[in-house]
């Protein structure tokens, strides 16, 4: 659809004849003609907050009444946002568009073709709320949360209205959004560290049964990538895996920047349960940065491992995984241990042994009894079959497996 209008009624009939197929087709091309970054919002005659002063004889009577003022209140947006350059009030504007949209279409309307538009409006609605934070929005009450934090519960109002839906007619059920709902509330908790507040959620998408197969490829894969981000800080490991490469294996190849995305918590997912990533597809996606913590986990390399998080730290604080690589000393200590057990090639390794291997590597400051204190958290976890024999300071590990697969501990 083109959006070269040259007039106020084009654009507007336009709208009009596209909303009128009522099929989900129509509702996807609508909705760039809703967005505030589509081509049209550049036109001047679109951006006015008195459509109905400006352009009393439009066509209505050809367009259902909750479309005009759709378009009514969109207009109104355009003119906040590109004429007065007013970021407050333009989200206020996007917030009034989408309660009047829960109210006049999700509750009253008994299809879902629409939802493709409901979906831009969220979408707006999260970035002017971000934008207008930014911008040091004035807001009346100083003790009320961000708008970015606002925003999160306009969009569980519509959920609220599309889950509580009762007709069984899958295909046309508005409970299909609650996939694309639950992703904007993803970015939002994540941002504001509010990720308890998605157990009921996830909850939802998990038990929502013959519905699942009418969410969209896009939206299930961004659903993965946010609950393998979550269940890796929340240290499920196995889920966040399991998450993470369904994102990343039906995320398309052309989509370079997401998939590099993906990988940025599956990298570090896979070093956690024994997968260490090839050099190659680190090349591939521009992951320089996790190379040398590869090689240091892998060569038991403590001072390598240091080194390499130190150097790349602002990189790894920016994307919000530092903390959790350096949780990669403990798996960088059961190499450096099982190094030195094939060394000695004997199933009872002296705790001096590994002491003397930490001091070389340079965490001088260690004595035995730390030594054998991260050697026996090791062996709680499972990482090491074994036990400590105090009495002779060494470390008696199972002559059988006795550094089980990283993949198989639970």
């Amino acid at each position: 659809m083109s959006d070269e209008f040259r007039s106020f009624s084009e654009y507007y009939n336009s709208v009009c004849s596209v909303m009128a197929e009522g099929n989900w087709q129509a509702g996807d091309a609508a909705s760039a003609l809703f967005s505030i970054n589509g081509e049209h919002t550049t036109r001047e005659f679109l951006q006015t907050d008195m459509v109905d002063e400006d352009y009393p004889n439009r066509p209505y009577q050809d367009c259902e009444l909750w479309v005009d003022r759709l378009i009514s209140l969109h207009c109104e947006v355009l003119f906040h946002l590109y004429h007065e350059e007013n970021i407050e009030a333009a989200y206020e504007t996007q917030v009034q568009t989408v309660q009047f949209f829960n109210k006049e279409v999700l509750q009253k309307e008994k299809d879902n073709w629409f939802l493709p538009i409901l979906y831009v409006l969220f979408n707006d609605m999260r970035l002017l709320a971000q934008a207008t934070d930014q911008s040091g929005g004035s807001q009346e009450d100083e003790d009320a949360p961000p708008y970015f934090e606002q925003c999160s519960n306009y969009i569980m109002e519509c959920y609220r209205t599309c889950v509580s839906e009762s007709r069984n007619q899958t295909r046309s059920s508005k409970k299909v959004a609650i996939l694309n709902m639950t992703n904007q509330l993803f970015r939002i908790y994540f941002r504001i560290n509010k990720l308890n507040l998605l157990k009921p959620l996830i909850r939802a998408i998990e038990n929502s049964g013959p519905i699942y197969d009418f969410f969209s490829m896009a939206d299930k894969v961004t659903y993965k990538y946010f609950l393998g981000r979550k269940a890796m800080f929340d240290l499920d490991l196995n889920l966040a895996e399991q998450s993470l490469n369904f994102a990343f294996r039906n995320c398309p190849d052309e989509m370079e920047k997401n998939k590099r995305l993906i990988l940025l918590y599956l990298v570090p997912t896979k070093m956690f349960l024994g997968h260490m990533p090839k050099m190659e597809l680190l090349e591939k996606y521009d992951l320089h940065a996790f190379a040398d913590v590869v090689v240091s986990v892998k060569n038991g390399d403590l001072r390598g491992l240091a080194d390499a998080l130190e150097n790349h730290r602002s990189f790894f604080i920016s994307c919000g995984i530092f903390l959790m690589l350096e949780r990669l000393k403990v798996i960088t200590y059961r190499t450096l241990f099982k190094r030195i057990a094939t060394i000695l090639n004997s199933s009872k390794i002296p705790i001096s042994a590994f002491l003397c291997a930490v001091h070389y590597l340079g965490e001088t400051d260690m004595d035995e009894a730390e030594a054998a204190c991260i050697i026996a958290n090791l062996i709680a976890q499972k990482k090491v079959k074994g036990y400590i024999s105090h009495q002779h300071k060494v470390v008696v590990i199972s002559k059988q497996d006795p550094f089980p697969a990283l993949s198989s501990i639970r």
